[in-house]
């Protein structure tokens, strides 16, 4: 008995359309409750234009691809093609049917499952959880802060071209984009005498949660 996914229905040319879920590294660093939208985009990019797939969601939580396939392929055929969008030895692994019945429950959920084009949506919360993270240390810093909330905002939104804009970078690459826009942000707001302050606990940790620092 095979563990393929899902529903199935007929197209107008009576040919099946295949809806099968996989698991996928897709998580969030910075985030790990959501997907990691800079990396999902270029994946699912590379997925939807294939000619044996009609469309493909990423779960919220960034572990699960949901691919609509336009005719079936064998299971290792499905997890190859996917591996090599991922890029490397990626793990890659077709959802068991039990764990399959309960993402049934919110497909296609666009509160849960996203597409290339609103993928940007989780790099929008990933932004905000971060300003919010490092707004929370420079406070427990005790460096004075003239408007928290004017802070966080500018913060986020300069956090957020970093993360959607359609690059590839390494994660350590990114992550030093994403701390000099911080540092950016922070002087403006702070003035050049506090940059002292900033330089000291400044680094790719405080961009994390404090178990992954």
């Amino acid at each position: 008995m095979t563990t393929d996914i899902a529903y199935t229905h007929l197209t107008p040319w009576e040919t099946f359309v295949f809806i099968h879920f996989y698991t996928v590294p897709l998580v969030c660093e910075a985030v790990p409750q959501i997907g990691c939208g800079c990396l999902a985009k270029p994946v699912l990019a590379r997925l939807e234009v294939h000619p044996d797939i009609a469309e493909v969601w990423l779960h919220h939580r960034g572990d699960v691809i949901a691919i609509k396939w336009l005719r079936e392929l064998r299971v290792d055929q499905q997890v190859g093609l996917l591996r090599a969008a991922l890029g490397g030895d990626s793990q890659v692994a077709l959802v068991a049917a039990t764990t399959a019945s309960a993402l049934l429950a919110t497909f296609p959920n666009p509160s849960y499952w996203y597409r290339r084009e609103t993928v940007d949506q989780l790099s929008q919360e990933e932004a905000h959880t971060m300003a919010a993270r490092l707004v929370q240390r420079l406070s427990q810093a005790r460096v004075p802060l003239p408007d928290g909330a004017a802070l966080q905002c500018d913060l986020a939104c300069a956090l957020l071209e970093v993360l959607v804009a359609d690059e590839a970078l390494p994660i350590e690459a990114r992550l030093a984009r994403l701390l000099g826009v911080a540092r950016n942000t922070f002087q403006q707001h702070l003035g050049p005498n506090a940059l002292p302050q900033l330089e000291a606990w400044l680094t790719p940790a405080a961009l994390l949660p404090e178990a992954a620092g």
